[in-house]
């Protein structure tokens, strides 16, 4: 369900008569699956992205924090996209219902599963995918001139 709620709310340029980012119909992002985060082979799902490579620390805080809050989390007043998740919405309830050592077991679970993926959409502050242009820090696919376009982070272990 993670990976197919991901693409599910994928985003698309601003301007109609712009290409979509993402390569992938209705139909394929419904059915993605977590496979999909284990290659860095992104030219079948992306026309164009920009990417970093996370530090260790980010990618278990913020990268990691901002998929799977940990119980009693602050949420963010304005948090778009993640709440139109399903995975997201059964992990805050499932957050709830457990105790503060059964949420922080459960939690390193999802961490060490989590750290096997190679990529995420490279979350903000309020959402899951962000999209404006990154400085000298990203990397654009295909090379260019940085433009707008989906953030992935990288996971700083592969």
């Amino acid at each position: 369900q993670f990976a197919s709620d991901v693409f599910q709310l994928a985003p698309s340029p601003k301007s109609a008569s712009e290409p979509p980012w993402i390569l992938l119909n209705a139909v394929e992002r419904q059915g993605t699956r977590v496979d999909v985060f284990d290659s860095l082979d992104l030219g079948g799902a992306f026309r164009q992205i920009q990417y970093r490579i996370s530090s260790d620390g980010d990618w278990n805080s913020l990268v990691f924090g901002r998929y799977f809050p940990a119980k009693g989390a602050l949420r963010v007043k304005d948090l778009q996209q993640f709440p139109s998740a399903s995975y997201y919405r059964r992990w805050l309830s499932l957050m709830k219902r457990l105790d503060e050592q059964e949420a922080d077991n459960i939690r390193n679970l999802h961490q060490t599963w989590f750290d096997g993926f190679y990529w995420v959409p490279h979350p903000s502050s309020d959402r899951m995918w962000f999209t404006k242009r990154g400085g000298r820090e990203w990397t654009f696919l295909p090379p260019g001139e940085p433009r707008h376009c989906p953030r992935l982070a990288l996971n700083p272990r592969f």
